[in-house]
C-alpha cells in the first residue's frame, strides 16, 4: 500500500491516485497518514537555484499529495488548507461525489477565519444543495459580501442570504466597490426592500464590525438618503446607533438626528440619556455634534430639558477651549442659574479652563484653580529600590532563565549569563531535572525563522550546556537528545535558504546579527569558556540595578577580585562595565578605589570617578582608557590618548553630538519635510584594541535590537539615538509597524534609564513628541512629566527643538495640542510653569503663522491664565505680526493685553 503510494508519486501518475484511494478501506487510508506527511515534507523542501527558488516536488506530486490528504485525513491532520485541493474545481467535485469526508461541513464553515479561499459563494450553493455542506449564516453571509454578481442564480440570495451578509460580512475584505451602486440598483428595482437594508446599516453600529465595514454601512445609508419620515421611523435604530464605539457611525447618526430635532416625534429624553457618554468622547467632531443637536433641542423650547441641562455639563471633560466656550454658550443662553445646574457643573469646576470660567461666574466660583507644588525627589539612578535580585542557586537559576528567554535584550540577559558562570556545576541528580523545560524552552524560541538575537545567543548557550548535562546525567535528561534533534531536524528545513543564519552548534561558529552584536557573541563565547573550565570569577559588566546600571562599588570588589586572582579580565567585558557605570557619587568612591586597587586598575578607575583627574598610568590596555574618557567626558579630548591609534573615529562617535536640522524637500512630495541628521559612514578598522562602541557604530543596518544598546551605553545613549532618527523618524508620516515598534522600544528605554537628557536625548524626546503614534507621544509625554517633577528638564532646548519642527510643518500641531491638553495641562503648578517655558520656546520659533498655530497659542493664554503671567516679551512683535492673520486676530490680541 505504501509502495503503491510511493510509485504513484515518483512516477507522478496523478491520474492514478483517485482509483488507487476508492479501493481502501477507511483503516487503510487512515494508516497512510504518517507517510503521506512524510511525503509532503519532502516534497516542499526548498531547492535554491541560481536566480530563484522552487520545491522539490512538481506541481503533479502536490496534487497527488493534496488528494490523498484531503481523502485520508481528518480535519484536525488536514489542518485549515483551504487552497490547494480547490483550485481544480472538476477534481474536487469527483472526490466529493464518492468519498465525501463527515468532517467536510464544518471544514467549509469553519473558512470564515480564512484569509482567502479556491472556492466561493457559488460553490457552497452547488455542495449544499448536493447535501454535503449544511452552511451557517455566517458562511453565506461572508462569501457572498466578497461576490456582487450572479445574485439571480439562486432565489434565495436575495430573500434570505442578502440579510445574512448585513449581519456577517466578510472581516478581511469590507465590500467590493461593486456592491455599492448595485444595492441601489436593487432597492429602485424593488428586490431588496429599501427600509429593511436602512434598518440593517444602522444595525451595523453596534455588531462589532472592523472600522471598514462599518464605514461602507454608515456610508450606504448616507448614499440613500433617508428622508426625515424614514429617520422618525428608524429613531430608536439611530438613538441605539449613539453607543457604538465606531466615532463614523456616530458621527452619522447625529448628522440625521440633527435633521428631525424640530420634529414633535424628536425622543429629547432617549437623547440625554446617550448625551454624558458623547460629550466625554475624545473624538471632537463626535463632542461638536452632539453640542450641536442639544442646541437645536433647546431652541425648540417649551420641552422638559432638566436632563438634558444636567447631561450637557459632561462636555467640560474636554480640554479643548473651542468646546468648552461653545458649551458655556449654550449653558449661560438657554439655562437659568439653579442649585441643580451648580451642582452639575460643580464635578467639572477643576477642569473649566481659565478663560471660559467668567463666562460661567453665575454657576461656579470663579476663583483660581488651586495646584499642588511638586516636591521634587532626588533623581537616583542607583537606589536600594532598583536593585536587581539575582539567582541564588541552580534552582533559582533554572526557573529565572525562562523569564530571561522571555526578555531578550534586558537585564535578564545579562543575570542568565552570570547565573550560568556562578551555577554551571552546582547541580545535583534531583535538581537537573529541572533543566528539562528550560532546554525545552530554549529550542523551541530558537528554532524559530525570526529570533532576538540576544535569545541567540542566551538559547545557544542553554543548549550547548545542556548537551554537556546530559552526558552526566543520561538517565535525568533522557528527553534532551529528542529534543535536540528535532530541533535540528527544524533547522535544516531553513538551511536551503541563502538567507537564514545558523543557530544551533559551538557557539563561536553561530552568526549573530551583524557588527553590532560581536561584541556581545565574544563575552557570550568567554561565558561559555568559563562554564565548561569550571571559571567562577564573575564578569564585570553584569547589571546591579535596574534598568542597565553598575554600581561604582561593585565595579571596584570585581575589579579586585580579578587583581587578586591575577586573572587578565576580558577586554569587551571591562568596557561594557565602564559604559554602565553609573557616574553619580562617583567622587565618593575614590578613596575605596586607593585602599582595594593597585597598578593599572587604580589609575584606571580613578581617573574614570574624578572628572578633574587627568589620564596617569602605562596605559596597558588602551580600549579600557579611551572607554572611560567617552563615558565620563564624552567630547573632551585627552592629549595622553593621542598615541592611541583612535583618531581615525569621526568625532560625533566620540561625544554623541551630531548635526541636525529640519529642511524642506519642496520638490519632494513624497517627503515635504524632513529631519536631516549628519550620521557618518565608518568601517571597522582592525586593531590589537577594538573599542565596544565602534562596533556599534560601523553596524550599517538597523535591526530590532537597536533600543537593547540603550542599555550598553546608558552614560553616552547619543549614538543610538541618532540612528534611530536617521533610520525612523526622517518623516513624521512613516506608518511602517517595524519603525514604530523600534521608536516605541526606544521611547520606553528612555523612560526607564530615568536620566538626565543629553542634546540628542532631546532631540529624540522633541521628535517623538510629533509621532504620528498615540503610544509613543505619550511615552514622550510621561518622561517630560517625570523630568518635569526631578528638575532636570530643559524645557528651553527642548521647545527649540520642537518649534524648528513645526515651524515647518513638519507634523500636524494637533499632534502635539492634543498631547498637552489630555497629559500635560494642569498636572501641578510647578508642570504649569514649565510647560509655559516650554510653549514659549516653541514659539519663538515660528515665523510666518502655520496650520493650527491658533490652537497653541489658545492654550498657551490658558497656560499664562493659569500661572498669572504675561506673554513672553520676545513674542509681542510676533504676536503683532500675526494678528494680521484673521483666524489669529483675536488671539493675539488677547494675549499682547497679557
Amino acid at each position: 500500500m505504501k509502495e503503491r503510494l510511493y510509485e504513484i508519486l515518483n512516477e507522478e501518475k496523478a491520474h492514478e491516485i483517485i482509483p488507487f484511494l476508492k479501493q481502501l478501506t477507511a483503516e487503510e487510508r487512515k494508516s497512510l497518514v504518517p507517510t503521506i506527511k512524510k511525503l509532503d515534507r519532502e516534497i516542499s523542501k526548498i531547492v535554491m537555484t541560481k536566480n530563484s527558488y522552487h520545491t522539490a516536488g512538481s506541481a503533479d506530486q502536490h496534487s497527488i499529495i493534496d488528494i490523498a490528504s484531503f481523502v485520508c485525513m481528518d480535519q484536525k491532520h488536514y489542518g485549515k488548507n483551504y487552497w490547494s485541493l480547490f483550485r481544480n474545481k472538476e477534481q474536487t467535485s469527483t472526490i466529493l461525489e464518492w468519498g465525501c469526508p463527515h468532517w467536510f461541513s464544518d471544514f467549509i464553515n469553519d473558512s470564515i477565519e480564512a484569509e482567502f479561499t479556491a472556492f466561493d459563494y457559488q460553490d457552497i450553493l452547488g455542495w449544499t444543495e448536493k447535501g454535503y455542506v449544511q452552511p451557517r449564516p455566517e458562511l453565506l453571509g461572508y462569501h457572498l459580501s466578497l461576490q456582487p454578481y450572479d445574485l439571480d442564480k439562486s432565489p434565495e440570495t436575495l430573500e434570505t442570504h442578502f440579510w445574512y451578509l448585513c449581519e456577517f460580512p466578510s472581516k478581511s475584505l469590507p465590500f467590493k466597490r461593486e456592491w455599492l451602486p448595485l444595492v441601489q440598483k436593487l432597492i429602485a428595482e424593488n428586490k431588496i426592500d429599501r427600509k429593511r437594508f436602512l434598518k440593517e446599516c444602522l444595525l451595523a453600529a453596534n455588531r462589532n464590525f472592523n472600522k471598514n465595514v462599518t464605514g461602507w454601512f454608515m456610508e450606504a445609508f448616507n448614499v440613500l438618503k433617508p428622508s426625515d419620515e424614514e429617520l422618525i421611523l428608524l429613531q430608536d435604530e439611530l438613538m441605539a446607533g449613539l453607543a457604538s464605539v465606531q466615532s463614523k457611525a456616530v458621527n452619522t447618526v447625529l448628522a440625521h438626528l440633527k435633521k428631525i430635532v424640530p420634529t414633535v416625534e424628536f425622543k429629547t429624553s432617549e437623547f440625554s440619556h446617550f448625551l454624558p457618554n458623547l460629550l466625554s468622547s475624545e473624538v471632537k467632531t463626535v463632542v461638536a455634534a452632539s453640542l450641536t443637536v442639544t442646541e437645536k433641542i433647546f431652541q425648540k423650547k417649551k420641552l422638559d430639558t432638566e436632563n438634558l441641562e444636567m447631561a450637557l455639563s459632561a462636555a467640560f471633560v474636554s480640554k479643548d477651549e473651542s468646546i468648552q466656550s461653545k458649551a458655556a454658550k449654550i449653558i449661560q443662553r438657554y439655562i437659568p442659574v439653579s442649585d441643580n445646574m451648580k451642582e452639575a457643573l460643580s464635578h467639572y469646576a477643576d477642569n473649566i479652563l481659565a478663560n471660559v470660567r467668567p463666562g460661567l461666574v453665575q454657576y461656579i466660583e470663579n476663583t483660581q484653580l488651586e495646584l499642588d507644588i511638586v516636591i521634587p525627589e532626588k533623581l537616583e539612578l542607583i537606589s536600594e529600590d532598583s536593585k536587581i535580585q539575582e539567582p541564588e542557586s541552580f534552582e533559582d537559576l533554572m526557573f529565572f532563565l525562562p523569564q530571561a528567554i522571555e526578555n531578550p535584550g534586558t537585564c535578564y540577559y545579562d543575570l542568565a549569563l552570570a547565573g550560568l558562570i556562578r551555577f554551571a556545576d552546582k547541580e545535583d541528580e534531583e535538581s537537573v531535572k529541572l533543566f528539562e523545560p528550560v532546554f525545552q524552552k530554549a529550542c523551541k524560541t530558537i528554532a524559530k525563522w525570526e529570533v532576538h538575537h540576544f535569545n541567540v545567543l542566551l538559547g545557544n548557550l542553554i543548549i550547548n550546556y545542556g548537551l554537556s548535562l546530559l552526558e552526566k546525567y543520561p538517565v535525568q535528561l533522557k528527553n534532551l537528545d529528542k529534543i535536540y534533534k528535532r530541533t535540528c531536524e527544524d533547522e535544516a528545513t531553513r538551511e536551503a535558504y541563502s538567507s537564514y543564519h545558523k543557530k544551533l552548534g559551538p557557539i563561536k561558529d553561530i552568526k549573530v546579527g551583524g557588527l553590532a552584536m560581536k561584541p556581545f557573541k565574544n563575552i557570550a563565547v568567554h561565558v561559555y569558556n568559563k562554564i565548561t573550565t569550571g571559571d567562577k570569577i564573575p564578569l564585570l559588566s553584569t547589571v546591579t540595578h535596574e534598568p542597565c546600571w553598575v554600581s561604582p562599588e561593585a565595579l571596584i570588589e570585581r575589579f579586585e577580585t580579578y587583581q587578586n586572582e591575577n586573572i587578565q579580565p576580558d577586554d569587551l567585558d571591562v568596557q561594557l562595565a565602564l559604559q554602565r557605570c553609573s557616574m553619580e557619587k562617583t567622587s565618593d568612591r575614590i578613596k575605596l578605589v586607593e585602599q582595594k586597587l593597585k597598578g593599572e586598575y587604580k589609575e584606571l578607575l580613578l581617573f574614570f570617578f574624578d572628572k578633574n583627574r587627568t589620564p596617569k598610568g602605562k596605559f596597558e590596555h588602551p580600549s579600557w582608557w579611551m572607554t572611560a574618557g567617552i563615558t565620563r567626558s564624552p567630547g573632551r579630548i585627552f592629549e595622553e590618548f593621542n598615541n592611541f591609534g583612535y583618531d581615525d573615529i569621526p568625532k560625533e562617535f566620540i561625544t554623541g553630538s551630531y548635526n541636525w536640522k529640519t529642511i524642506d524637500s519642496k520638490k519632494n512630495s513624497y517627503y515635504p519635510v524632513e529631519l536631516n541628521i549628519n550620521v557618518p559612514k565608518y568601517h571597522l578598522n582592525k586593531r590589537d584594541h577594538p573599542l565596544f562602541l565602534e562596533y556599534f557604530i560601523a553596524e550599517q543596518k538597523h535591526f530590532s535590537e537597536t533600543p537593547s544598546f540603550m542599555w550598553s551605553f546608558p552614560n553616552t545613549p547619543g549614538n543610538v539615538f541618532a540612528k534611530i532618527i536617521k533610520d525612523c523618524l526622517f518623516y513624521s508620516g512613516m506608518a511602517e509597524v517595524y519603525e514604530r515598534g523600534l521608536v516605541l522600544n526606544t521611547a520606553q528605554a528612555l523612560h526607564q534609564m530615568k536620566k538626565p537628557l543629553d542634546e540628542m536625548g532631546y532631540l529624540f524626546l522633541g521628535t517623538i513628541f510629533l509621532d504620528g503614534d498615540k503610544v509613543i507621544r505619550g511615552t514622550a509625554a510621561e518622561i517630560w512629566l517625570e523630568h518635569v517633577s526631578h528638575k532636570v528638564m530643559d524645557n528651553v532646548q527642548l521647545g527649540r527643538i520642537i518649534g524648528l519642527h513645526e515651524k515647518l510643518e513638519w507634523a500636524p500641531v494637533k499632534r502635539f495640542t492634543d498631547l498637552v491638553q489630555h497629559q500635560m495641562l494642569n498636572v501641578s503648578k510647578d508642570h504649569n510653569l514649565a510647560l509655559e517655558e516650554l510653549l514659549t520656546h516653541i514659539l519663538l520659533q515660528m515665523e510666518t503663522p502655520v496650520t493650527n498655530l491658533k490652537k497653541i497659542l489658545d492654550i498657551y493664554h490658558e497656560v499664562l491664565a493659569l500661572n498669572q503671567s504675561q506673554a513672553d516679551k520676545n513674542l509681542k512683535e510676533k504676536l503683532n505680526s500675526w494678528k494680521d492673520n484673521s483666524s489669529l486676530k483675536k488671539i493675539c490680541n488677547l494675549l499682547l493685553k497679557k
